[in-house]
């Protein structure tokens, strides 16, 4: 079972399993990994509130509780999305390993290859950036320790504030343990989530990749069939002759191009569906992670402002931040190439010689070229496309409550 997509998507597998988010997992070490994810990274809510209620006149104090209660969202958003959305992403990932055997001629089954190496090397990148800066985040008072020395013991931290209402110094070890147990966890349940939302928009970008250059070749086809009945109407006799025998075989390939077109409408249709099924597994993580990222971006900002003067504490809110702005820019920069390639398939069906075609061939390209030119994208919330253009409105917003939240500081 799913034999294509355990051949070139393996490791998504390894990584969703690690969190008990494979849906084809055994059903027991899938709740139980399920249950032990959710507890750890639940449990540290109450914390939060705690470490806000405790500290309601310090505002330093208060954006940091905040902006850790906007961590901790994103990582119980995913996990609840996939939840929720079981079914549906049981059902995503057996279309994607159908797809391998309708996909099947040479171009189709290169261009599906390329699109999953990339994103193979997309997971394997974004696990070991995500993972650098986690590590970063955690042990950042270590490396200083060996690049920026002190004269005496360098104060203990921990990665995120706390309040648990106890001696931290005489407990520091049980509560870092703890603190960095959160943190890892919910790291592999973004990396593992993310990871398999990238590579399944991979996926949908090589269907209509595909699809495109399937049309690309029917267009040298069917240019060399028009230059054959040209020479029906120049030359001699002979000429004449031999193009009237040219043009039986003409008859021919024009009925071939019918067919091969309805064949490149049937799987560009096939593409829609799996878009579909793809934006409404999504939708409401999307809509949540623009939300939650503009939190994050301002009131990590505000923290920033807070510790200008420490070089360990700044470094940390940088990871943050970092991995926060890549997160953003990997989801909708995929939705952007996904409506690039959808729109795609319309450019290469317009640049074909339809005016030379037979009247049943030119009403297939009129459906073609009326439902390629409305562009498939993904939406958040089914209310926001996901493109570049969003990246920039999101961080524009960002800034803006940064320096609301700024005149509150002040």
């Amino acid at each position: 079972m799913l034999a294509n997509f355990l051949r070139e998507y393996n490791i998504n597998r390894l990584f969703l399993s690690i969190t008990g988010l494979w849906p084809f997992q055994n059903k027991l070490a899938r709740n139980s990994l399920q249950t032990f994810c959710f507890l750890v990274e639940i449990s540290y809510c109450p914390f939060e509130i705690l470490l806000i209620y405790d500290h309601w006149n310090d505002m330093q104090t208060i954006f940091e509780g905040c902006y850790q209660m906007a961590v901790s969202g994103t990582f119980l958003v995913r996990m609840a999305n996939e939840f929720f959305n079981h079914d549906k992403l049981r059902r995503l990932y057996e279309i994607i390993d159908e797809h391998w055997d309708i996909f099947t001629s040479d171009i189709e089954v290169q261009v599906l290859k390329d699109y999953s190496t990339l994103a193979r090397k997309f997971t394997k990148y974004y696990s070991i950036m995500m993972y650098f800066l986690t590590s970063g985040f955690v042990i950042i008072p270590v490396f200083l320790d060996i690049v920026l020395p002190l004269n005496k013991s360098r104060p203990r931290f921990l990665a995120i504030e706390v309040e648990f209402r106890i001696n931290k110094d005489e407990y520091f070890l049980p509560i870092f343990c703890y603190t960095t147990a959160v943190i890892i966890v919910g790291m592999n349940i973004v990396v593992s989530v993310d990871a398999m939302h990238i590579t399944c928009t991979s996926h949908a970008c090589s269907l209509f990749a595909a699809v495109s250059k399937q049309i690309e070749s029917l267009v040298v086809k069917t240019g060399n069939k028009n230059e054959i009945r040209k020479c029906e109407y120049t030359g001699n006799k002979n000429e004449i002759r031999k193009c009237g025998y040219m043009n039986t075989f003409d008859t021919l390939s024009e009925e071939t191009v019918y067919r091969e077109y309805i064949t490149c409408l049937k799987k560009h249709q096939l593409a829609i569906k799996f878009v579909g099924i793809l934006e409404s597994s999504y939708q409401e993580l999307s809509l949540f992670t623009l939300i939650l990222f503009i939190g994050i971006l301002s009131l990590t900002g505000i923290r920033i402002v807070y510790v200008l003067d420490q070089l360990g504490e700044v470094a940390r809110f940088t990871f943050i931040i970092v991995g926060a702005f890549f997160t953003l820019l990997i989801v909708c920069y995929s939705g952007q190439k996904l409506m690039d390639e959808s729109q795609n398939v319309f450019y290469q069906v317009y640049t074909t010689k339809w005016y030379d075609f037979s009247p049943r061939l030119k009403s297939l390209l009129i459906i073609i070229l009326y439902r390629s030119n409305i562009p498939c994208g993904l939406k958040a919330g089914n209310l926001i496309s996901l493109s570049i253009a969003t990246y920039a409105a999101v961080i524009k917003m960002g800034v803006s409550y940064f320096t609301a939240f700024l005149s509150l500081k002040d």
